[in-house]
């Protein structure tokens, strides 16, 4: 499928891995600089609190005006999340700063064709899709953020999945 983008430099590293180190690495390097002040004691102001709330209100007048009445519940879900980790902010950036620095961990063995890296790169991605529930009840969760969050990191999982054949 990636034949071409994956053939072998001299390090036997493929081409097509390296891209994907790179990309993962700036995502999780500017993730894991993201929850370092909030790990440390940084708190949501009350004005960013405030706007939050005001940004779900404008989704429900907008959905409602849009008479998609159904999404309001999502809508709704998404709030209550968002409050949660404004009120729990210091454990969920801790939470997701762990969860970052072990999927750089498999990144970083990954380049270094090491397939644990693929083992620690696949529990960070559940991970970062299980951290809400940790914090939240189940049913404030919406669902459809669930299902994008495992099929985007399934997605990621898979990709690295076709450079296995290099890792040892």
């Amino acid at each position: 499928m990636f034949n071409e983008d994956q053939a072998p430099e001299a390090s036997g590293r493929s081409k097509f891995l390296i891209v994907l180190v790179i990309l993962s690495s700036i995502n999780l390097g500017i993730s894991t600089m993201g929850s370092i002040p909030g790990m440390l004691g940084q708190k949501v102001d009350a004005k960013t609190i405030k706007d939050a709330r005001l940004d779900f209100a404008t989704m429900r007048e907008q959905l409602l005006d849009a008479h998609a009445d159904s999404f309001v519940g999502v809508v709704d879900q998404m709030e209550k999340v968002t409050l949660s980790m404004f009120r729990h902010f210091q454990v969920y950036n801790s939470l997701n700063f762990l969860v970052m620095v072990l999927g750089l961990t498999g990144v970083i063995l990954m380049y270094r064709q090491r397939k644990l890296g693929f083992h620690f790169y696949i529990v960070y991605s559940l991970g970062t899709v299980c951290i809400p529930y940790l914090l939240n009840p189940i049913q404030d969760i919406p669902t459809i953020l669930t299902i994008v969050g495992l099929l985007y990191s399934g997605l990621w999982v898979f990709l690295y999945s076709r450079s296995l054949h290099s890792m040892h």
